[in-house]
C-alpha cells in the first residue's frame, strides 16, 4: 500500500524547508535596513531583491502544491480510515472558498489531528501537534495578509511594519513546514498499523482453515 500524498510531501516539505530559509535572509535583512539605511543601501539590497524574487516564485509553486497534496492526503485518510468523514473536493473547498475558509482551514488539521488521536495507536503525538497548530495557523495567515495588504497600499514604508511582517511570514511558513512534517509522519504511522492488522488477519484466517487448527506449511517454513 502506497500513500497518494508520500511524494508530493517530499516535494512540499523541500518548497517549505527553502521558503523558511529565505524567510530568514529576509528577517536579517529586515533587520538590517531597520537599524541602518545606509548599510542596507550597501551592502544588502541587491541580495534583497534575489530574496524577494525566489520567495515570490517559490511561494507560488508551493501554493499549487500544497492544494494538490491535500487532496491526496485526504485520499490517503479516506483509504486508511474508511469513515474519515471529509472528502479530498471538501478539503479543497475549506481551503479556496473565501469566509468559509476561515472555519474550514483549521478544521482540515483539527479532523487530520482528532483521527490519529482517537484511531492510531502510534500517531497519538503526531495528532496533539497538528490539533495545536490548527488555530495558530489561521491567526498568522490572517496577519501575514492583513500586514502585507498594509504594506503595499503604504506611500511611505515604515522599517518596524517590514519587520513585523518578516517575522510573521517566518512563523507562519514554520507552522505550515511543522503540519506537514506531522501530517506527513502520520500517515505513514497509520499505514503501518493497517498493514500490520491485515498481516494479523491474513495469519489467523490461515491458521483457521488448516487442517484441525495445525499450521500451514507456509507457516511451518
Amino acid at each position: 500500500m502506497k500513500l497518494k500524498s508520500e511524494t508530493l510531501s517530499n516535494v512540499l516539505k523541500l518548497l517549505l524547508w527553502v521558503l523558511v530559509g529565505l524567510a530568514c535572509a529576509d528577517l536579517v535583512s529586515t533587520i538590517v535596513y531597520t537599524a541602518s539605511l545606509d548599510a542596507f543601501t550597501a551592502y544588502i539590497y541587491d541580495f534583497y531583491g534575489f530574496i524577494e524574487i525566489v520567495s515570490s516564485v517559490l511561494y507560488y509553486i508551493a501554493a499549487v502544491v500544497y492544494l494538490i497534496w491535500i487532496y491526496c492526503v485526504h485520499l490517503d485518510m479516506k483509504t486508511l480510515f474508511p469513515s474519515f468523514a471529509r472528502s479530498p473536493g471538501k478539503s479543497l473547498a475549506c481551503i479556496l472558498i473565501p469566509v468559509y475558509n476561515l472555519f474550514g482551514i483549521p478544521s482540515i488539521y483539527r479532523m487530520i489531528g482528532r483521527w490519529y488521536l482517537d484511531d492510531t495507536g502510534g500517531a497519538k503525538k503526531e495528532g496533539r501537534w497538528i490539533c495545536s497548530l490548527a488555530l495558530p495557523l489561521l491567526l498568522f495567515m490572517m496577519l501575514s495578509n492583513g500586514l502585507g495588504r498594509m504594506v503595499n497600499q503604504a506611500d511611505e514604508l515604515s522599517g518596524t511594519m517590514l519587520l513585523i511582517l518578516s517575522f510573521v511570514t517566518l512563523i507562519l511558513y514554520m507552522i505550515f513546514l511543522i503540519l506537514c512534517l506531522q501530517v506527513s509522519r502520520g500517515l505513514h504511522i497509520a499505514r503501518l498499523e493497517v498493514l500490520s492488522r491485515q498481516s494479523t488477519a491474513v495469519n489467523a484466517d490461515d491458521f483457521e482453515a488448516s487442517p484441525a487448527g495445525q499450521p500451514t506449511a507456509a507457516h511451518q517454513l
